[in-house]
C-alpha cells in the first residue's frame, strides 16, 4: 500500500484521540480492523457516516471534500459563537491520495484526490428522525417536535444565519435539561442543527431567505415522508396540512416574540431569557414593559423624583417579580399549573386580574383573578384554600393595607 499523507486540523483538546485512529484506511472499513465503532440510529445520509469511541470522547465522522469539511467546520464554530443549539467540532482530517491522471492533448494530467473527514463530538440521548417518527405521536406530542423546530428556525435566523437545506434529516432532537429562571431545572424538547454544509452566515436573514427555508423544509417533509415508507417506517402523514400549519404559526409567534425581546432589551437593558425565562407569546413582553411602566410611575413618586426606565426594571424586577415567584415556588403554585413558567404565571394572573376588573368596573384584588384564573386552568376546589394563603402572603410581602388584593 503506497504512503498516504494524512493532515490534522484537529482541535488540540482531541488530537491524541484523533491520531490514534486509522486514517490511512477508509472509514467504511475501519470495524475489521479493531475500531470501537458505535451502533447508533440516525437518518439517511448521502455521505459516509460512522460513529467510534475513542479514549475519552466519541465522534461521529462524515466523509466528504476538503472544501466542505472546512467549510462545515468553520460554520459550526459560528454557530456556537452565536449560542444557536448544534454540534462541537472537532475538525477534520485529509488522506492524500494517489493523484488522478487525466489524459489530455497535451499528455496526461495529474488532479488531486484528497479525500476528507469531518468530525463532530457524538450528542448522546438524542433521537434522530428515522427513530422519532416510527410510529404516530398524539397532537400534543407532535406539536412539541414542532416547537422545537420552529425555536431552531429563529434561533438562526434571528442570528443571520440562512440553513439553506433545512430538513429532519440535517436535525437531532434531543431531551435537555434546562434551568428556568425563579423555577429550576426543567427538562424540554430541544432541536439541534447536525449539517452545515450549506449555511450562509449574514448580517441579517432576509425576508424572503427565511420564507425559502421554510418552504424547503415543508417540500423535505415530503421527501423524507417517502424515505421513511420505503424504508419500511410506517407513520401518519408527516406533511400533513396541520403540521405545516402548526410550524409556521409558531415559527411567525417565536419570530414576533424574538423581535419584541430585542425592542425590550434595548429600552431597559434587562436581558429576558436569563432573567425571565421563556416567553410564549409577544404580546407578553408588551405587559411586562406595561407593567415596569406602572412600576416606575408608582416609584418615581415615592422617591420624588423620576426614575429611569432601567431603574424601574431593576426595582421592579428585585421588589415585585422575584418574591412572587419565589412564593409560587415555595407554596407549590406551580405544581397547580403544569408547563407553566413563573414569567408566565406571573404575566398571566396579572393580566386577568386587570381584564377581570376591567369588566366589573372595580378592582377585584388578587384574590378573586387568582380564582378565576385557577378555575379556568382546572385546578380543583380544594386546593383553594392553597391559593388563598398564598394571596394572603403576597400581602405581607408586598405591604397591601386590608382589604386590598382580597
Amino acid at each position: 500500500m503506497p504512503n498516504r499523507r494524512i493532515r490534522y486540523h484537529v482541535d488540540a483538546l482531541f488530537r491524541d484521540e484523533v491520531e490514534k485512529l486509522p486514517w490511512h484506511i477508509p472509514i467504511a472499513e475501519w470495524q475489521d480492523h479493531g475500531v470501537e465503532t458505535l451502533t447508533i440510529k440516525r437518518g439517511v445520509s448521502r455521505h459516509v457516516v460512522i460513529f467510534v469511541r475513542a479514549g475519552r470522547f466519541s465522534f461521529g465522522i462524515k466523509e466528504i471534500s476538503e472544501v466542505i469539511s472546512k467549510k462545515e467546520i468553520y460554520n459550526y464554530e459560528q454557530l456556537l459563537l452565536r449560542g444557536i443549539h448544534t454540534l462541537v467540532p472537532v475538525g477534520y482530517v485529509v488522506r492524500e491520495e494517489m493523484p488522478i491522471a487525466v489524459h489530455t492533448p497535451i499528455g496526461p494530467q495529474y488532479e488531486e484526490n484528497n479525500i476528507s473527514h469531518t468530525i463532530t463530538l457524538i450528542v448522546e440521548r438524542v433521537i434522530p428522525d428515522s427513530e422519532l417518527y416510527r410510529r404516530g405521536f398524539s397532537a400534543a406530542n407532535r406539536q412539541r417536535i414542532w416547537d422545537a423546530i420552529a425555536s431552531l428556525f429563529v434561533e438562526l435566523h434571528s442570528h443571520g444565519v440562512y440553513w439553506g437545506d433545512a430538513s429532519l434529516a440535517n436535525t437531532l432532537i434531543r431531551f435537555d435539561k434546562v434551568r428556568v429562571p425563579q423555577v429550576g431545572n426543567k427538562t424540554i424538547l430541544q432541536a439541534y442543527l447536525a449539517d452545515t454544509e450549506t449555511l450562509e452566515i449574514q448580517p441579517e436573514v432576509s425576508p424572503a431567505l427565511r420564507e425559502a427555508d421554510i418552504n424547503f423544509f415543508f417540500e423535505s417533509m415530503l421527501w423524507i415522508n417517502e424515505d421513511l415508507r420505503s424504508s419500511g417506517i410506517m407513520r401518519d402523514d408527516l406533511a400533513s396540512d396541520e403540521d405545516r400549519a402548526y410550524l409556521r404559526s409558531r415559527y411567525e409567534q417565536l419570530t414576533a416574540v424574538e423581535e419584541r425581546k430585542r425592542g425590550f432589551e434595548q429600552q431597559t437593558s434587562f436581558n429576558i431569557d436569563k432573567f425571565l425565562g421563556r416567553i410564549p407569546d409577544p404580546s407578553y413582553v408588551d405587559l411586562f414593559l406595561n407593567h415596569i411602566e406602572e412600576h416606575k410611575w408608582y416609584r418615581s413618586e415615592e422617591a420624588e423624583k423620576p426614575l429611569t426606565l432601567k431603574e424601574a426594571t431593576e426595582n421592579w424586577y428585585t421588589t415585585v417579580f422575584v418574591p412572587t415567584c419565589r412564593m409560587f415556588r415555595t407554596e407549590g403554585i406551580l405544581e397547580f399549573f403544569p408547563g407553566k413558567t413563573a414569567a408566565e404565571l406571573y404575566i398571566e394572573i396579572m393580566t386577568n386580574k386587570y381584564f377581570l376588573s376591567e369588566d366589573r368596573g372595580e378592582d377585584v384584588g388578587m384574590m378573586q383573578a387568582m380564582k378565576d384564573y385557577a378555575k379556568r386552568f382546572g385546578v380543583t376546589s380544594e386546593s383553594q384554600n392553597v391559593l388563598g394563603s398564598f394571596v394572603i402572603k403576597m400581602r405581607s410581602v408586598f405591604g397591601w393595607e386590608d382589604g386590598v388584593g382580597e
